[in-house]
């Protein structure tokens, strides 16, 4: 049998809080059950709002919107409230849909509605510069100076364990 191709028009999809019944889904874009225990526990504890893009209630994308203020930028805030927006991350087959500007715009208007008036992230502009355009795209603008955001562990194709520095700079918004 001959492969052949076929386009899917317009797929539908939806942003919606995540709960622990999603775990296993989760697994398909991001394979490390700790990390998302650790940001339910979060989100149980009122500190974080777990975001998650679904298509068929298959999970497709993630953001971790923290409620704990972003203590580096306060400086750029007049010290007011700013929560942070952690691990953006959509699976590489849907990026450049919309979908991540959409799970964005999904932690903005929690911020709205909670009265909280600034948001802010770190994004590494030198690994992930498309990250960092849609970003600006969405009105945050760049605060501070390139950081060392944390280093982490990984083993790469062949098998080489190794460090990784990410060199991230602050980007903020007001809601």
């Amino acid at each position: 049998m001959n492969v052949k191709t076929y386009e899917i028009n317009a797929v539908s999809y939806q942003i919606r809080i995540i709960k622990e019944s999603d775990l296993d889904s989760l697994l398909l874009v991001k394979n490390d059950v700790s990390v998302h225990m650790d940001r339910f526990q979060q989100q149980d504890g009122g500190k974080a709002v777990y975001f998650g893009a679904f298509i068929n209630n298959l999970a497709v994308g993630y953001v971790l919107l923290s409620l704990e203020n972003k203590e580096d930028v306060m400086a750029y805030t007049n010290h007011e409230k700013c929560a942070d927006m952690i691990d953006l991350l959509i699976i590489a087959p849907l990026r450049n849909y919309g979908i991540g500007s959409r799970l964005a715009l999904a932690c903005e208007e929690y911020c709205r509605e909670n009265e909280i008036p600034y948001l802010g992230l770190d994004v590494n502009p030198a690994d992930t510069p498309a990250a960092q355009r849609l970003y600006e795209r969405l009105g945050y603008h760049t605060v501070g100076a390139l950081h060392l955001d944390g280093v982490y562990d990984y083993t790469d194709s062949q098998g080489n364990q190794g460090k990784y520095e990410d060199w991230c700079i602050d980007m903020i918004k007001p809601m």
